[in-house]
């Protein structure tokens, strides 16, 4: 409210100091400054430092008030400059905030950053997805937009307690939703309050208590990673068996250069040649034409394994699959769709 009085009355100070160039030039018979249209032409002309030089003051009050004017508008022009600025900032920040929201689409949310965040993010962006990250830390924008291109990423900051503003991230329109969060209590009240919110969203979690997994299944999660557990097979199985420890590694990480291999998952759309075929014949299919090897599918959201001999693959299924970096484009050409959901 103080600042716009004090922009009314520097408004109506210059208005008045334009008028009294106008009353006291227009008394001598010297001046080119005749009428108010004149005075105005003046003060827009000093405001904006141009100085054409056509209107000036030539009598003393007329010179007096002409320096004031003078004056007056190099303090306009830092104000107008210094509001716009002030105003564009804001507006950056904002932006970088997330607070403008997002268009994605299809996408992955991952809500709390840290060091295994960002391993998971990676996996997922090196797969060509699109992520948009939720964090309470301002600091993390900066690093997140360090580490990823802006075209397939997208941060937020908000307030965890606050579910309204993970609209800006699309929930409803979202693959998947991982919950991030160091402590499984604050995850718990999370994923309670976010399936409030959003009953359909596709939650998953990773809990440091294993003893928690049906407390979070409970609570409407499906998938539910308990980290030792995970830790403790993959090091047991390095132990026992070190080579298909290694290669089994290699397979749940995104392939990045030609000769990387991993597990892929297609759905069958109606237009896939696989649609309506055996599952046998898929696997020929694909070892001989693009020596990727069948290993399973999901059929009405049930994991097969080894489908027995027979089974029919429908719209809607998906395949899983092994193959190389270098391959996996004219796997996408074949599906018609990317890997993943």
């Amino acid at each position: 409210m103080k600042k716009r009085l004090s922009i009314f009355i520097a408004f109506l100070i210059y208005v008045i100091a334009i008028l009294g160039i106008k009353y006291f030039e227009g008394q001598s018979p010297d001046s080119n400054i005749k009428t108010v249209g004149d005075a105005f032409w003046y003060a827009i002309v000093t405001l904006t430092t141009v100085g054409y030089g056509d209107f000036y003051p030539v009598t003393f009050a007329g010179k007096i008030i002409g320096l004031l004017v003078i004056i007056g508008s190099l303090g306009i022009l830092g104000f107008v400059i210094g509001e716009v600025t002030v105003r564009f900032n804001q507006y950056m920040e904002k932006k970088k905030s997330g607070f403008w929201g997002s268009d994605f689409d299809n996408h992955y949310i991952i809500i709390g950053w840290n060091e295994f965040g960002q391993k998971v993010a990676s996996q997922i962006i090196q797969a060509g997805q699109k992520v948009a990250f939720v964090t309470n830390n301002k600091a993390d924008l900066d690093l997140i937009a360090d580490l990823y291109p802006s075209k397939n990423t997208f941060s937020l900051f908000a307030d965890y307690s606050n579910v309204e503003a993970l609209s800006k991230v699309n929930v409803e329109r979202s693959k998947r939703i991982f919950v991030n969060f160091d402590d499984d209590s604050e995850t718990l009240v999370f994923v309670i309050n976010l399936k409030k919110r959003y009953p359909e969203a596709n939650i998953v979690v990773t809990c440091l208590n294993p003893s928690l997994r049906e407390t979070f299944v409970n609570a409407g999660i499906v998938h539910v990673i308990a980290q030792s557990e995970v830790a403790s097979k993959l090091v047991a199985s390095y132990l026992f068996e070190p080579y298909v420890a290694t290669y089994t590694e290699d397979l749940i990480s995104t392939s990045v250069a030609d000769e990387d291999s991993d597990i892929q998952q297609y759905i069958i759309t109606e237009e896939c040649d696989f649609s309506g075929e055996e599952y046998m014949a898929a696997f020929m299919k694909l070892k001989l034409d693009h020596n990727a090897i069948l290993i399973g599918m999901v059929k009405e959201g049930r994991l097969m394994k080894n489908p027995p001999k027979g089974t029919m693959v429908a719209t809607g299924d998906y395949l899983i699959l092994i193959s190389s970096g270098e391959t996996k484009k004219n796997l996408e050409d074949f599906f018609g769709v990317k890997e993943g959901e």
